[in-house]
């Protein structure tokens, strides 16, 4: 009986881990460590941006939590289409860019935004 292989004219079959390999399964954990911290500080800066902008529109109440989690998503979006729409190249899940560390830029949006708010309309 012949050995079972590629036709003439055929690559060569690709093994399991080779396979997950080329599709990008493997993430390096310093690479992963080092996205994150990224985008923590993406997050941070986005609540200062949103601070100040609620500051600056006399936002006050929910009017002010809308527009640091409008300005988050937004901020969210651009780095997803920095990453050319396709963040499992960069994150373990495609929803990391929207969903991890969302919190993280609350408290500096509330100090920027008291901070603007009381500047620009109370001194």
């Amino acid at each position: 009986m012949p050995p079972k292989g590629p036709k003439l004219g055929e690559p060569p079959a690709k093994g399991r881990m080779q396979q997950k390999d080329d599709d990008g399964e493997f993430l390096i954990m310093p690479a992963l460590q080092h996205n994150s911290w990224i985008l923590n500080q993406a997050r941070i800066f986005s609540g200062v941006m949103a601070g100040c902008v609620a500051g600056l529109l006399r936002c006050e109440g929910l009017a002010g939590l809308f527009v640091f989690i409008f300005i988050t998503i937004l901020h969210s979006v651009m780095i997803f289409t920095k990453m050319s729409c396709n963040p499992t190249r960069h994150f373990p899940k495609a929803h990391s860019v929207f969903l991890q560390q969302f919190a993280t830029g609350l408290l500096p949006f509330i100090l920027f935004w008291m901070l603007a708010f009381d500047i620009v309309h109370i001194f």
